[in-house]
């Protein structure tokens, strides 16, 4: 209760000195003043944000030439130890017997109609939404 009171009260009080204050008129030219400064400053040269590439130039070189030394590096290294690697016997492939799951295995054509119609119907639905989100921004 007295909670409510205390707001009550600083309500009628800022009620009371709202009102008193003047009420301020812009002048006659406000609106083309406002319009001027915004073009000056979307003309001027040192705005707020001005776009950056995240990786300059010399950074993807960098990137670039690490990877092709990282790429080329071990091989170069591997001609000059020739390093033999071993041998692998993969016969015992052969003596492994795995039984054909799926010859006996068949889709009706009605499956894969609607799985040919379904696979369009969400290509068409990537391609519309795509344009849709590309008009937005």
């Amino acid at each position: 209760m007295e909670e409510n009171k205390h707001i009550e009260e600083l309500h009628t009080f800022a009620k009371k000195y709202v009102k008193e204050i003047p009420q301020e008129k812009p002048s006659l030219d406000f609106t083309a003043f406002i319009m001027q400064s915004i073009l000056e400053e979307s003309t001027s040269k040192s705005s707020v944000f001005t776009p950056k590439a995240l990786i300059t130039k010399k950074g993807w070189f960098l990137i670039i030439g690490l990877l092709l030394v990282a790429i080329f590096v071990p091989f170069k290294q591997m001609k000059e130890n020739t390093i033999q690697l071993p041998k692998l016997d993969f016969s015992f492939f052969d003596k492994i017997q795995i039984p054909n799951l799926f010859e006996s295995f068949s889709v009706s054509n009605t499956v894969l109609y609607a799985m040919f119609f379904f696979g369009l119907m969400i290509i068409a639905q990537v391609v519309f939404l795509k344009g849709y989100f590309e008009k937005r921004i």
